[in-house]
């Protein structure tokens, strides 16, 4: 018999979470030591690295934005804003401030909805200030839309802090408020109550 947890994560979204994972962290830590190498570091292999798991980004969010719409499980209509999530907005924030109660909402709550909806787009815009790094000459008309090349840089180096925020938010949250649905995300498991 299926949990509750069973139908909100299914096997294929879980997979794609853990890839998700995975890829940010490769992507942080290579990030990381290209904008901040030492002395001797292979950077040919650091930038390989960090190309390779920005690819495997890419692939993973398509495949998982396809999936969402003609999947199995499809669940794109969980991201959608509705007339409540505008109404629990407010009292959300709130709650995750300790100066209010914990709101009704749906699957997702409306702070979830908008980093969720943020995240891809976030995604795209940072693999094309990547690609424009990496082929300055070829993308300087691209460069120039953002302003200039540094610009490009900066753009890049917040964006990779805007990641690292919502995903450190995403980690205290899981772990404080959805500890049950950490457990079964990355092992497949709930946890089974003690008998008294």
């Amino acid at each position: 018999m299926s949990s509750q947890l069973d139908l909100d994560h299914p096997l294929f979204q879980r997979i794609s979470h853990w890839i998700n994972l995975i890829n940010f962290l490769f992507l942080g830590i290579t990030g990381w030591f290209i904008h901040s190498p030492y002395q001797g570091m292979p950077m040919s292999l650091v930038r390989n690295l960090h190309f390779i798991f920005m690819y495997l980004l890419i692939i993973n969010g398509i495949v998982r934005f396809y999936y969402s719409f003609f999947g199995k499980h499809k669940d794109y209509d969980t991201f959608f804003f509705n007339s409540q999530d505008l109404k629990t907005t407010w009292p959300q924030i709130k709650y995750y401030l300790f100066l209010g109660k914990h709101p009704k909402t749906g699957k997702y709550n409306p702070l979830q909805k908008m980093a969720y909806i943020a995240l891809p787009i976030m995604a795209v815009v940072q693999a094309v200030t990547g690609f424009i790094l990496y082929k300055p000459v070829q993308l300087a008309s691209l460069a120039d839309s953002f302003g200039g090349l540094a610009a490009v840089r900066g753009f890049h180096y917040l964006l990779m802090w805007l990641f690292i925020a919502v995903i450190a938010v995403h980690l205290y949250l899981v772990f404080t408020a959805a500890y049950e649905q950490f457990l079964f995300m990355f092992f497949g498991k709930i946890r089974k109550e003690k008998s008294v």
